[in-house]
């Protein structure tokens, strides 16, 4: 198969791979949907690309090129002996996280695997081969089932940057009637305007291009701020 390598400096890499197989507590999936997170930009501009950024976070980075792609959706094509139905069944439609840690530390265990600080951590789009290709190798327990009505696109969205934003408001306990600050309009900040209308809140949106307020106007912010 072929995968999309992020090489720094703008320059993206078309690169043949083997098609992965799966160990005893993996699963493989056909990638319907893969997300640019602006992560993913920053791998993409950065000299020295995904081993630089690997570098930079203190995660480790290998010599080998490794398949971009951290927003991953799809569906399981195959699995490890040690799978079960329960965890994974043939055919089931999935987003996956895309931290893997030692599984064992306190952070691991309360389900905060990306804050993970024993050896070894993987991430996948950057340490691990990630989802800009056919098909992808996993640790079952990374992956989230979706419901039938979620899209494919949508999933790849909601695996980081949306998930990034429910997760912040979440934390917030904001409640409905109040009003919600989001500061700059990209993916995350767009997903936030979306998620706290929906929770009920006044949302005032703020960034720096019309283009972006213009959408955030659509996600239902209730007034927009051009700070530029």
């Amino acid at each position: 198969m072929k995968g999309l390598v992020f090489t720094g400096n703008r320059v993206v890499d078309l690169v043949d791979f083997p098609d992965p197989t799966p160990g005893e507590d993996d699963v493989i999936l056909e990638i319907k949907a893969s997300g640019m997170c602006g992560s993913d930009l920053h791998i993409y501009r950065t000299p020295g690309g995904g081993p630089a950024m690997a570098a930079a976070l203190g995660v480790g980075a290998g010599s080998e090129p490794v398949i971009g792609g951290h927003e991953p959706c799809g569906v399981v094509v195959a699995r490890g002996k040690a799978v079960t139905d329960r965890q994974a069944r043939l055919g089931a439609r999935v987003m996956q996280h895309h931290y893997h840690g030692c599984g064992g530390c306190p952070e691991c265990v309360s389900g905060w695997t990306q804050m993970c600080k024993e050896p070894g951590k993987v991430v996948y789009g950057i340490t691990g081969h990630g989802a800009h290709a056919r098909y992808m190798r996993c640790p079952a327990h990374t992956l989230i089932a979706m419901p039938e009505s979620m899209s494919f696109e949508v999933g790849a969205a909601v695996s980081c940057g949306t998930g990034t934003a429910y997760g912040a408001l979440k934390r917030m306990r904001m409640e409905g009637g109040g009003a919600l600050a989001v500061f700059g309009q990209g993916p995350v900040g767009l997903s936030a305007t979306m998620l706290g209308k929906a929770m009920g809140m006044r949302v005032i949106a703020v960034d720096i291009s019309d283009e972006r307020l213009a959408l955030a106007t659509e996600c239902g912010a209730a007034h927009v701020v051009n700070a530029a």
